[in-house]
């Protein structure tokens, strides 16, 4: 296990990451050896039972979580190498994150009704429309929405590629009927004025407005924010891009099966993806109302 994962750990992390997991991995194995647990196979209620010990000894519910989220890597490490199919970590972490996506989840009608009445009166209204699509209909988080290039939207073939980031795979999407339409606008007729009251000259899609006006082409995360909060003034349950992109992969993970999810997603491991269905977290979130230590 050892030179293994601290190779898997060197690779994502910086030295000071590697070994503060490194060392919390240690401690856990410790642990699994005194309790005859085999570390490669712990399920949910050893984790548990960890958690419990841990917090005998007088840790607090930070730090727990941070040794949680220190074991989850090797257990994300082990799925990498088909050496477990699922991360265990991952449903004790419902009490305090999962539990919130299910209390969140908009209707998908909800969502579509938002894109179908967005005004578009001004030229930053059809730019958010189109910025409105891609959180809604791909799924889209606001760091890809901020990466994107004109090269990546596939008029004629009604598609779009998104770039990989830190966090996330690449892959290519379908765009809706409208979503061509309306992208396909704002590259021709909007963009060009936007870049020309920016001064600049960016291969970036989408350009912002600063506070002072179209100064940064550079950053369109203001401009989602100023599009969120108008959004909140329609409907009151919205509260950000994250609450959208879970609702998202909720609807989804009802059409499709979790693999395909998974790659339109972009989510790097399937653990990720597994924690936005509703069913799941139903069932688990009776079980941790049993057995959590925090509850």
């Amino acid at each position: 296990m050892k030179n293994k994962f601290e190779t898997y750990l060197e690779s994502r992390f910086r030295l000071n990451t590697k070994r503060g997991i490194t060392n919390e991995i240690k401690l856990y194995q410790l642990w699994c050896e005194k309790e005859n647990i085999q570390i490669e196979n712990a399920n949910y209620n050893d984790i548990l039972a960890y958690m419990n010990y841990c917090r005998e000894k007088g840790n607090s519910k930070r730090t727990i979580y941070s040794k949680l989220n220190c074991i989850k890597h090797y257990y994300d490490y082990l799925q990498i190498n088909q050496e477990r199919q699922t991360n265990p970590v991952i449903d004790v972490k419902l009490k305090n994150i999962e539990r919130n996506i299910l209390q969140s989840v908009i209707k998908y009608e909800e969502l579509e009704k938002l894109y179908q009445d967005y005004p578009t009166a001004g030229i930053l209204q059809k730019r958010n429309k189109c910025i409105l699509g891609l959180l809604i209909y791909q799924g889209l988080t606001t760091s890809e929405i901020n990466k994107l290039e004109v090269k990546d939207i596939k008029l004629e073939e009604g598609k779009i590629y998104i770039p990989s980031t830190a966090k996330s795979n690449s892959r290519i999407l379908k765009l809706e009927s409208h979503q061509i339409i309306q992208l396909q606008n704002y590259i021709l007729s909007i963009r060009p004025v936007l870049l020309t009251m920016a001064e600049k000259n960016t291969d970036q899609l989408f350009i912002s407005t600063g506070k002072t006006g179209i100064k940064n082409p550079h950053n369109i995360f203001s401009g989602i924010k100023k599009l969120l909060a108008n959004l909140k003034k329609t409907e009151s349950k919205i509260k950000d891009a994250k609450q959208i992109r879970a609702s998202v992969i909720n609807h989804w993970l009802k059409q499709y099966n979790i693999r395909q999810v998974q790659y339109m997603i972009g989510h790097k491991y399937v653990s990720s993806t597994e924690r936005y269905s509703t069913n799941k977290l139903e069932t688990l979130q009776e079980q941790i109302e049993k057995l959590h230590p925090f509850r």
